[in-house]
């Protein structure tokens, strides 16, 4: 559709699934959200996950070539700043079930990253620690998880970014908190 001026409109999607007409669109412009529309519930979770499938693809372009995969990089974190953690714990902290924590971190432990230490008073249960390698390249990680966030995060203000974090945690804890 064109304006009166001759001018393209663009059709900004309002998160709903429906589209909003009236904001001209430069040539080859994709169409982008409308940021004075009201925002629901919905609209706000659909931003959350396109947000973090974004995040997503920047860490892992930031792996690159470090040898650890996406998904690995988060055990890493998690175990440089808790230290040595049971496998079931672990899968808690990571929010997935024991077989896929034990799964990733038997494939960690074949590319050096980590160690199984077994408990001494209970041989059915075996921690997790990092090597030195792995802390190395936990803290590499952590590096790329800063420079992928100032990308990302480029012309946003150190009190919007404060914001932004506050209300990000808020909402997973109101999530955490549902039933079910």
């Amino acid at each position: 559709m064109t304006t009166a001026d001759g001018t393209a409109e663009r059709e900004v999607n309002a998160g709903d699934g429906t589209a909003e007409r009236g904001q001209p669109a430069a040539a080859g412009e994709p169409s982008r959200w409308d940021p004075d529309a009201p925002a629901s519930g919905g609209d706000i979770l659909i931003a959350l996950r396109f947000a973090d499938r974004a995040a997503r693809k920047a860490v892992s372009d930031e792996l690159t070539g470090t040898g650890v995969h996406t998904g690995q990089e988060i055990v890493l974190a998690k175990l440089l700043h808790l230290g040595s953690l049971p496998v079931a714990q672990l899968a808690k902290v990571l929010d997935v079930e024991v077989p896929t924590a034990t799964r990733t971190t038997q494939r960690m432990e074949a590319a050096g990253l980590v160690r199984r230490l077994k408990n001494t008073t209970d041989a059915r249960q075996v921690s997790i620690e990092l090597t030195d390698r792995g802390k190395e390249l936990a803290k590499t990680v952590k590096q790329l998880h800063a420079q992928a966030g100032d990308r990302a995060l480029q012309g946003i203000s150190p009190e919007h970014r404060r914001v932004l974090r506050n209300l990000l945690w808020t909402i997973t804890a109101n999530i955490d908190e549902l039933p079910g």
